[in-house]
């Protein structure tokens, strides 16, 4: 039994906490936040039995109640450079991601996918095929489904199907998945990692433990991550080429290629393949179609947090439209989308604490403007826009300025949307 002291309280850290307890060790918990949402989610805990009251600290991060544990585990949104691992370190007490900890104790084989944009589509493509073939997949992850939640659920004959973020990879030791993908690698998270090389380091740290007996798929046409190649020890794949799936079902789509080439070497049915990816309606928050207004479309983009996830939007959006932006600045050259903007974008809004950023970056367009808040964008939008186009959410940003997550972005935005069409008696296509 070990005393574990688990940093920051959203949905991973919660999660561990109840996994550490089941397994029958002492749960510490350290949480900078102090608010009633907080009290509430560990007054819950404590009468679960799953930390004692003496062992909560809220509103700091103090050295004196972090030397009391064994091993430290760490939520996503905690930097390996915070105050609160640098007193762990200080004191050689092991530090560990959320990842690793669900993976030291899952016994069965792991698909693990990870990259800057595409990484939800993909690992949720995955976990579909394999339950239509009659597998049992448990799909989690960054994906908003913890690991560690689902080790409970796991059986003989279960196959993990894990989105990882350079968040999770990076408090890494063991983890060793039987198959990994990696996307597409561009500039993200530039406010949390030193530098690009910094990210790419962590986003291969998903091969690290991987030997010739796994397999390692990825994109043929990413420079940055061709340059990977001599250091995977891994069975490599490149998914856009994969036993010709592409020209086979002519298919160009990376994040289905991605998925179809996993799901083959698990042993899913081609046919079957094909019958998921025909019904697959999206995921919420990524190009989501939230309603027509007089003729106007809304689409709901929040989940892209990057420059090149904004550039993938304009480009799959065919006809003419308005382009809502920002955030909380992490990384990135706007300046990139002035193409794409200059093709198909009218009039671009930016809201938050990278307008500036925005308007800098975007200083040679004339369709460029600023609101104050999410509200204000979604008006001034619809008010310019004419009838068969589309307003457009896709903020390249993180959403910490203004909201909890992309996820409660993306339910304000819809909510501001749906309130149109009410007002205008119009009804969702």
């Amino acid at each position: 039994m070990k005393k574990v002291v688990i940093v920051g309280l959203a949905k991973s850290g919660v999660a561990a906490a109840r996994l550490l307890a089941e397994r029958g060790d002492t749960v510490f918990i350290t949480e900078i936040k102090d608010d009633p949402g907080t009290r509430s989610v560990l007054d819950l805990l404590i009468k679960d039995n799953v930390v004692g009251k003496d062992n909560i600290e809220t509103g700091s991060h103090s050295q004196g109640f972090i030397e009391r544990s064994d091993m430290m585990v760490v939520s996503p949104g905690v930097a390996m450079d915070s105050p609160p691992v640098k007193f762990a370190r200080d004191k050689n007490i092991p530090v560990i991601s959320e990842l690793e900890l669900a993976y030291s104790m899952c016994q069965v084989p792991v698909i693990a996918v990870t990259g800057t944009n595409g990484k939800t589509t993909v690992t949720t493509l995955i976990g579909q095929m394999l339950k239509k073939q009659g597998l049992d997949a448990i799909i989690c992850g960054n994906i908003g489904n913890p690991f560690s939640g689902e080790i409970r659920r796991i059986k003989k004959g279960s196959i993990v199907v894990a989105e990882a973020s350079s968040f999770q990879l990076e408090g890494i030791e063991t983890f060793k998945p039987w198959i990994s993908v990696i996307l597409n690698i561009s500039e993200n998270h530039l406010d949390r990692h030193r530098d690009l090389e910094e990210y790419v380091s962590l986003k291969a740290r998903i091969f690290a433990n991987q030997d010739a007996g796994d397999t390692i798929f990825l994109n043929d046409k990413d420079r940055i991550i061709k340059s990977l190649v001599p250091r995977i020890k891994a069975r490599i794949e490149f998914f856009n080429e994969y036993k010709g799936l592409s020209k086979k079902y002519n298919i160009r789509n990376e994040n289905f290629l991605a998925a179809m080439s996993v799901a083959s070497l698990a042993g899913v049915d081609e046919k079957v393949m094909i019958e998921v990816l025909s019904g697959f309606k999206g995921i919420e928050h990524r190009l989501e179609h939230v309603a027509r207004v007089n003729g106007i479309d809304f689409i709901n983009d929040s989940k892209a947090t990057t420059v090149s996830s904004v550039e993938w939007a304009l480009k799959s959006l065919d006809g003419r439209i308005t382009l809502i932006m920002g955030g909380k600045y992490k990384g990135g050259d706007f300046s990139r989308l002035e193409g794409p903007i200059n093709e198909k974008v009218n009039r671009v809004i930016a809201i938050g604490e990278a307008s500036p950023r925005i308007k800098k970056d975007l200083s040679r367009l004339k369709n460029v403007f600023e609101e104050k808040d999410m509200e204000s964008a979604v008006k001034n939008a619809f008010s310019n826009a004419r009838q068969g186009e589309k307003i457009l959410l896709s903020p390249g940003c993180s959403s910490f300025d203004m909201f909890e997550n992309y996820e409660e972005r993306g339910r304000v935005f819809k909510e501001l949307c749906l309130s149109l069409r009410s007002n205008a008696g119009i009804s969702s296509r």
